[in-house]
């Protein structure tokens, strides 16, 4: 099986990634999705966003919103982590919202993993895939999760601009 990747119209021998602890599983994100790993900022609240959106932050200028990838898979309110909590802003890969970067939450500090061609993959095809996931499987012992980035920013369009 193979992720080299994604839309990739050419194959690539290697892809640097993150693995990133959302306190319910391990997300796996390559590296040019990541703009920044921060740690964590003041939320600036919202009474109108959806309960799965931690607010907004400040960053490099711009108001961006942070959200709980876990509580979005689930509809549920968001988790503060306390002084474990980091934050991992990513470049929007989709266009038909107004959010050119958004941030998850993460618990701990994520961690680099180097996904080659030739690598083990053993995907979970009997476990149902959960929401935001496009793809399920284990990688040298460690279960991660490939998310969906198309549904995580169409969730994305229901959250207004900046406060």
């Amino acid at each position: 099986m193979s992720l080299f990747f994604l839309d990739q119209k050419n194959p690539i021998a290697q892809v640097d990634c993150l693995s990133i602890n959302t306190g319910q599983s391990n997300l796996l994100v390559p590296m040019p999705v990541i703009a920044e790993i921060i740690l964590n900022q003041e939320l600036i609240a919202d009474e109108e966003k959806p309960q799965w959106m931690c607010g907004w932050i400040k960053w490099r200028n711009l108001t961006i919103p942070l959200i709980d990838f876990a509580a979005l898979q689930q509809a549920k309110p968001w988790t503060d982590f306390g002084s474990s909590m980091r934050i991992v802003v990513l470049n929007s890969l989709v266009e038909g919202h107004e959010h050119r970067y958004y941030a998850i939450i993460c618990k701990g500090f994520p961690h680099t993993i180097r996904v080659e061609e030739d690598s083990a993959l053993s995907a979970q095809d009997e476990v149902e895939i959960a929401a935001c996931i496009s793809l399920s499987f284990d990688l040298d012992g460690q279960h991660l999760d490939l998310p969906d980035f198309g549904e995580i920013e169409a969730h994305l369009r229901t959250v207004p601009q900046n406060p």
